[in-house]
């Protein structure tokens, strides 16, 4: 038989001889077209920083060949990274290290402003994009307009303002990590970084909480054994709130993401970790929360029948394992009137205080960070009640605009799980921001979780990864 050439079956085909190509795929004479047009349109959208050489086999030798370089090409590329916003996520919750051994300079030149910046700034010029169509971006930007404009209304009603703006400041940043990792994040690589960044200072947080257990350990509950670990500026509670956060969305990957073993051991530790600063901080909200977060977790999740045995043991087991000044704490709440603590009676009194004040000013409010002003609060101390405090310094447009942002939250993470299959990043992350947005509504109804910086930016950034999620391309299930 007569062997028939390869390029005179393609002319057959209507394909035409190739032409010679330079690197932009343009030629002399008709245009080439790529063997593995949709391969070659993939890789031409995905790598940054102009438009990608067309991949083609020899002609002739069959598609592996190409099949194989476009494969080696897309292995090679990789979105750009955000490297100050990994150092910026390190550092945050490391308070005892960012205020007792960077310099703070003055004048808005400290760890917390230049990080923000300078991260912000890589942002942009990786060419970061906010997704587009989400719900919580334009609440979230509402709810800043209007706290910048109650910082103003609050400048009427009390004196000693000084601090306000820098409180505001502090607080808008970590909501703004919703938009700062947002624009960071560029492919699933990028996110699964972000996480892992996030666990690095785990295990220091849990040498330090350990250490400064160690210095007050007795058998038996007072309130000396009370410690705040890494945040040397605010109390145990805050500290218990974050450690809180981050078990619950760690504990949801864990459970519903199929990951590799040295992933699983890692987020295991990390939950260790927090769990650890959950118990030994001596916050009553901060038990509560925990189980209630990590129990909404196990009965959204949809594997969930697998847990009911072990569920059972670890409720039969676990109370005999807890230090016995834990379980003194947590049974020395109640609520009856004549029987409450001190801790639980002042706060009665402090919320009977804000919603008086409410009623006097129920549009506005009397302004930003106000209430522990003493001409608002003649005791001179906060509401220790997010929601109470939102309606007498924000007044009604306050709650709402609260409201609208817890709501969005709410939704980001349900469509995030509706949406999305069992076993992937995307899953899972909605997951564990469902039980954290759970455990924050409740640890705020006792306390403050929501506007200090290192409480909530890592609940932020969560948020933000759920965002992106949705946004990225459909992510491979490991078998």
């Amino acid at each position: 038989m007569t062997a028939v050439r390869p390029d005179a079956i393609n002319r057959r085909a209507g394909a035409g001889a190739a032409t010679p190509t330079d690197a932009s795929g343009s030629g002399s004479g008709d245009a080439a077209q790529p063997r593995f047009p949709l391969a070659a349109r993939a890789l031409r959208q995905n790598i940054p920083g102009g438009r990608a050489a067309i991949v083609r086999g020899p002609a002739g030798r069959g598609s592996a060949p190409a099949a194989a370089a476009i494969a080696r090409a897309a292995e090679t590329t990789r979105a750009p990274r955000n490297y100050p916003l990994y150092l910026f996520l390190v550092l945050l919750p490391l308070q005892n290290i960012t205020t007792g051994y960077l310099p703070n300079i003055g004048g808005g030149v400290n760890f917390l402003n230049v990080m923000f910046v300078l991260s912000l700034a890589t942002a942009f010029m990786i060419r970061g994009r906010l997704a587009h169509g989400e719900p919580i971006n334009f609440w979230v930007m509402a709810y800043a307009a209007y706290a910048v404009f109650s910082l103003s209304i609050g400048y009427q009603y009390v004196s000693d303002t000084e601090t306000h703006f820098n409180q505001l400041k502090d607080h808008l940043i970590a909501v703004f990590m919703l938009y700062l990792v947002q624009m960071s994040v560029r492919d699933w690589q990028g996110l699964r970084m972000i996480v892992l960044v996030m666990l690095v200072p785990l295990p220091y947080i849990a040498k330090v909480v350990w250490v400064q257990h160690q210095s007050v350990f007795h058998d038996h509950y007072t309130d000396d054994l009370r410690i705040s670990g890494t945040f040397s500026l605010l109390g145990a509670n805050e500290f218990a709130a974050f450690c809180v956060t981050v078990a619950v969305v760690l504990f949801a990957l864990l459970l519903a993401c199929r990951l590799p073993r040295k992933w699983k051991l890692v987020l295991a530790g990390g939950i260790a970790c927090m769990v650890l600063g959950v118990l030994y901080a001596y916050s009553r909200t901060a038990y509560i929360s925990l189980i209630v977060g990590m129990v909404a977790v196990i009965l959204v999740w949809r594997g969930r029948w697998k847990l009911i045995l072990p569920l059972v043991l670890a409720a039969a087991i676990l109370p005999g394992l807890l230090p016995s000044s834990v379980v003194e704490r947590f049974d020395s709440t109640t609520v009856e009137e004549g029987q409450r603590d001190e801790s639980t009676e002042m706060r009665i009194e402090y919320w009977k205080v804000a919603w008086a004040n409410f009623l006097r000013h129920p549009v506005t409010g009397t302004g930003f960070h106000t209430f522990h002003h003493r001409e608002i609060n003649p005791y001179g101390k906060d509401t220790h009640n997010l929601y109470i405090r939102t309606l007498s310094e924000g007044g009604v447009i306050g709650a709402v605009m609260l409201l609208g942002v817890l709501l969005s939250l709410l939704y980001t993470a349900w469509r995030g799980l509706t949406r999305s299959r069992s076993g992937t990043w995307q899953y899972a992350l909605a997951l564990g921001l469902l039980g954290a947005w759970i455990s924050m509504i409740i640890s705020n109804l006792f306390g403050d979780r929501f506007t200090y910086y290192p409480v909530v930016a890592y609940f932020w950034t969560y948020v933000a990864l759920v965002v992106k999620a949705r946004h990225l391309p459909a992510e491979d299930i490991p078998r």
